[in-house]
């Protein structure tokens, strides 16, 4: 990369003309080619639409929309066009919080109860800002209550949703683990509102956006504006709006809409001391626990260092990822849940840095016999408190990361599986001289990482799954119906094949187990339920949802 240099006023305040994002110099021919034949291939095999931008010392050598950004009306994907950008809104959110730091009203090791004082003086005075900044505070993420999240296209207040984890028992003790929670992000927002005395939304734009001029990034209506792409979701390879999802909801953890443009402006004003001082700049990119910040993931790729954060919200998923001793900085803003945006970046600072990377290729699953998969099942370490479950379930195979979603992987060849959101990703697993499972390699953008078994009580207590209790199918017909768990939001059990189902509003259809007759759960969830009888007629009448500490009864309605 070029030495850096800054395009000034007579002020010494740094610029950037709106036209420099589309009037930008180019890099070789080749790296251009590659960077869009790369593109243009996910957009065929991982589904990928959206807008790229590439960067150098600050200017734009590759920028581009893929794709729709409102099919129905025929709009294409610009440079131009705003998306969701999910939890890359935390950088701005720590931003804001390490302001009112250096304006003197609150300090990072302050409790949160200082700023709070509604929430539970038991754990808002062993919870500082800190552990919310860095996803050490031990609360549970409001994202993981699947009752809340059933309500995600309503307007709710800042109460309520408070309210849905505030009193929750802490999963671990404050500092002592990284565990990713957006609970903590969404308490920073009600503190900067606290100590500015200004709403979340007005704070950014009189303190970041406009002074930067940020003109296209702003906490969003509800409605979609002209100019912002439609969210969407693919399954079985076809276009589908996601469901509406109210903005009070993500808040200060994930609300936000931008361009690529903007973010460039707010990548390159992080060089210098318009939004932070140095030291505050240096607090935000000091790591904690798992290589977080503030607001910030700090590692390494490609042997450089990386700063990066991604986002993922209903429709769309982002990333921005700066290589500041390189001055590259590569940001990627997706309008389909399906694509992976930080796998595409990765690929895309690989070809800049002249490193191996996979096109993306159709790939369709290997025939396997189901019951190879059972050597394969168990827990690898990841880092150091994360970790990647393989779980088994019927003829398929599972890999969930810690606090992360469940995928299915398909098997490509003996012992190698690919992820259904990017096939480009692999798992290889590694076997010792007497043919055991030892580790596996996590493969993504040219990069394998290892990553060991564990065995011992931790295994088996990540492993940990229910036993099964052969029951009479008939039993189901008993339980079948609708219970509506809150206003809005019903779960919907059926049975089939002698198996048992249940699907949330808004969510796809699992099988759930039997622990008994009335007793019955989750493996892609950790759920329970326990069906409440009438003891004339034997049949349903309620049931409780054990999930998250809480016990949350439903009644039947149909």
């Amino acid at each position: 990369m070029r030495k850096s240099f800054l395009l000034r006023t007579t002020a010494g305040v740094l610029v950037f003309a709106a036209a420099l994002l589309l009037a930008a110099t180019v890099p070789a021919a080749d790296k251009t080619a590659e960077l869009d034949a790369y593109l243009s291939a996910a957009c065929d095999v991982l589904r990928f639409q959206g807008a790229v931008l590439v960067a150098d010392d600050g200017v734009p050598v590759f920028v581009k929309g893929y794709g729709m950004a409102d099919v129905a009306h025929g709009q294409p994907n610009t440079p131009e066009t705003e998306f969701l950008i999910g939890s890359v809104t935390k950088q701005f959110t720590a931003a804001a919080i390490l302001q009112l730091q250096e304006q003197g009203t609150l300090s990072v090791h302050d409790p949160i109860s200082k700023f709070l004082p509604d929430f539970p003086k038991a754990t808002g005075d062993r919870i500082t800002v800190h552990h919310l900044l860095t996803h050490t505070s031990g609360l549970v993420s409001y994202t993981d209550i699947d009752s809340l999240m059933a309500r995600r296209g309503l307007d709710m207040t800042a109460r309520e949703i408070v309210a849905s984890f505030k009193d929750l028992p802490l999963q671990f003790e404050p500092g002592a683990m990284y565990r990713y929670c957006n609970s903590g992000y969404f308490l920073l927002g009600l503190i900067i509102e606290a100590v500015s005395g200004q709403t979340y939304a007005d704070y950014l734009a009189e303190h970041i956006f406009r002074p930067l001029g940020m003109t296209h990034t702003t906490y969003p209506p509800n409605e979609r504006t002209p100019n912002r792409a439609v969210g969407y979701v693919a399954p079985e390879d076809t276009l589908v709006p996601a469901d509406p999802i109210s903005m009070t909801l993500p808040y200060a953890a994930g609300a936000l809409a931008s361009t690529v443009g903007d973010l460039l402006i707010w990548d390159q004003a992080l060089y210098g001391d318009r939004v932070l001082s140095e030291d505050s700049r240096k607090q935000m990119y000091t790591p904690a626990l798992e290589n977080y910040g503030y607001g910030w993931m700090v590692a390494e790729r490609f042997g450089r260092r990386e700063i990066s954060h991604g986002g993922g919200i209903d429709g769309f998923t982002s990333v921005i990822a700066r290589y500041p001793d390189d001055r590259l900085t590569i940001i990627v803003l997706c309008n389909n849940m399906s694509a992976n945006a930080a796998g595409l970046g990765s690929t895309l600072a690989a070809i800049m840095f002249d490193q191996p990377y996979d096109r993306p290729v159709r790939k369709t699953p290997a025939a396997a016999d189901p019951a190879s998969f059972d050597a394969l099942v168990g827990v690898y370490r990841v880092g150091d408190n994360s970790y990647r479950v393989i779980r088994r379930d019927g003829d398929n195979l599972y890999s969930q990361r810690t606090g992360g979603p469940v995928f299915q992987v398909f098997p490509e060849a003996p012992d190698k599986f690919f992820f259904e959101n990017d096939n480009s990703t692999t798992l290889v697993f590694i076997r010792d001289q007497a043919g055991a499972v030892v580790a596996h390699l996590i493969h993504q953008s040219g990069v394998d990482t290892r990553c060991d078994r564990v065995t011992g009580p931790l295994a088996d207590s990540l492993m940990a799954e229910r036993a099964v209790v052969p029951i009479d199918p008939a039993v189901f017909a008993r339980l079948v119906g609708d219970y509506e768990l809150a206003p809005g939001f019903v779960l919907t059990f059926r049975a089939r094949d002698g198996r048992f189902f249940s699907q949330a509003t808004g969510q796809q259809e699992f099988e759930i187990f039997p622990a008994g007759e009335t007793e019955y759960f989750l493996r892609v969830v950790d759920a329970q339920i326990t069906f409440q009888l009438d003891p004339a007629t034997g049949r349903a009448t309620g049931l409780i949802l054990h999930q998250g500490g809480r016990d949350m009864p439903a009644k039947k309605i149909k």
